[in-house]
């Protein structure tokens, strides 16, 4: 196990943008979680199984055990409030089959319907993308959307990510069997900072 892993196994990190806080989730998110990925808006748009889906404990517990081994850094998005208020639970974002050998992950996302179209989803991969290659010494980051999601890919458009190819997913999903096309999208760690920043603002 490296020295980075193994940091972040002993403390998981807390990122902060101007309107969010991004940490590791809490049984006290559970039910928030569940809704949102048993939201029908949502569900068409992730791959979990369904008996991941059948009760809010089995999810969380899900998500609860991929910090045992941090092949995949979860992080609740929740959106900052002043002192008097509760935090809103808005989403989650995370970075999936960390490979350290090659320096590689994957980005996923999903956010609750009542926080879209606010921008709350490009403000968390940015956060997200800056922690994958300053901290976790990633060289590339790949996401993956469906073609029928334009408000997923203009989030990766957003935050910088070129579009990279296609590929064909095959589902069953409760016995219902679908193949969905989707959409490759990556950025690399081999822009410097400055660059990839510039490249950021002007998309």
């Amino acid at each position: 196990m490296t020295n980075i892993k193994q940091q972040l196994l002993d403390q998981f990190p807390i990122l902060e943008s101007p309107r969010l806080i991004m940490r590791q989730i809490s049984a006290d998110d559970t039910m928030e979680m569940f809704r949102c990925i048993t939201d029908p808006l949502v569900q068409r748009h992730t791959s979990f199984q369904p008996e991941t889906l059948r009760f809010p404990a089995r999810m969380y517990r899900y998500f609860e055990e991929s910090y045992r081994t941090l092949r995949d850094l979860h992080f609740a998005v929740v959106q900052k409030r002043n002192q008097e208020q509760e935090e809103q639970w808005v989403g989650i974002c995370s970075l999936q089959y960390w490979d350290e050998a090659i320096g590689k992950a994957r980005l996923g996302y999903l956010f609750s319907p009542s926080s879209w179209n606010q921008g709350f989803a490009t403000e968390a991969v940015k956060s997200l993308l800056s922690f994958g290659f300053e901290t976790m010494r990633l060289t590339v980051i790949e996401a993956r959307c469906e073609r029928d999601n334009p408000a997923s890919e203009r989030v990766l458009q957003k935050s910088g990510m070129s579009y990279c190819g296609n590929i064909s997913e095959y589902r069953n999903d409760a016995g219902n069997e679908r193949h969905n096309l989707l959409k490759i999208y990556s950025i690399s760690s081999f822009l410097d900072k400055e660059h990839r920043g510039a490249h950021l603002l002007h998309k």
